[in-house]
């Protein structure tokens, strides 16, 4: 592509124009994975109705039916795709519009800084956790069974950390924020206290994992039930969370349109002083 200047536009200009579509992958991602994942549910319990009265079948047994199982993953491959895209395009939001260090303060804003490629990492292990668990499935072999147990444990964990170091991101640029005044829907203060609300919800949900492989007599039937349910729930509550950028995304690409236009007009201007 060449711009007005005659030279190949910058990736960051064209990343500007095109940032409406990583706007749009914050809401496609839910709009994919939610009924995925009810899909899956439902249709394994129908397609076993004797298995689902016997045993309370988390989403990984569901995913054991190729039936289930290879649309699911189908699915969930582009949904992982469009989230490492929008999601790193949220990233690039937060940097933009990170705070001066005088505002900031030094250590603070070395500090914040260091998260960004950090956030980065736990983001990509999360799309690379999806696209294991949904490719290898339980009742395969000994290999398949590993690996979408690490792919499962990745996608959890590595999803929790970034919402992690999100709610910190927040909590510690909130005051400098303040100083510098922007157009959001939702406060760094909120965007904290829902990222540490999440993440205690995720914390929750890995105390059951470990409490429903416990003898728990009668009770152990109800405590698998619960963990089973709070899985999907948890994934939702996920996938919320990053619906909650949605609408400053959307602002953001918008202002990046508007500055990659103030550049080409400026641009000729500045290369040709006299007309």
């Amino acid at each position: 592509m060449i711009d007005e200047r005659g030279g190949a536009a910058s990736p960051r200009r064209m990343i500007d124009r095109l940032g409406w579509l990583a706007a749009a992958g914050v809401l496609l991602v839910p709009a994919i994975v939610v009924p995925a994942v009810i899909w899956a549910r439902v249709t394994f319990h129908a397609l076993h109705p004797d298995f689902a009265l016997e045993r309370y079948p988390t989403i990984s047994r569901a995913l054991s039916d190729p039936a289930v199982g290879e649309p699911f993953a189908f699915w969930v491959t582009i949904a992982a795709v469009i989230l490492w895209v929008s999601t790193h395009y949220i990233l690039r939001m937060l940097v933009v519009e990170h705070p001066s260090r005088a505002a900031l303060g030094t250590w603070r804003d070395r500090l914040t800084r260091a998260l960004f490629p950090v956030m980065s990492l736990a983001m990509t292990a999360t799309c690379v956790g999806m696209v294991l668990l949904a490719h290898y499935r339980l009742g395969t072999d000994a290999g398949g069974y590993r690996m979408h147990m690490v792919g499962s444990y990745l996608f959890f964990a590595s999803q929790a950390a970034t919402i992690l170091l999100a709610a910190i991101y927040h909590s510690l640029v909130a005051r400098a924020h303040d100083l510098e005044p922007r157009r959001v829907v939702f406060s760094d203060r909120w965007r904290a206290r829902l990222g540490y609300l999440t993440t205690g919800a995720a914390a929750f949900y890995g105390v059951i994992f470990k409490i429903k492989s416990l003898d728990l007599g009668a009770a152990t039937r109800a405590v698998v039930v619960l963990y089973v349910e709070l899985e999907t729930i948890l994934i939702f509550v996920f996938l919320l969370y990053l619906t909650l950028y949605f609408m400053d995304v959307l602002r953001f690409s918008r202002s990046g349109c508007e500055r990659s236009e103030i550049s080409d007009r400026i641009a000729p201007t500045a290369l040709n002083p006299v007309s």
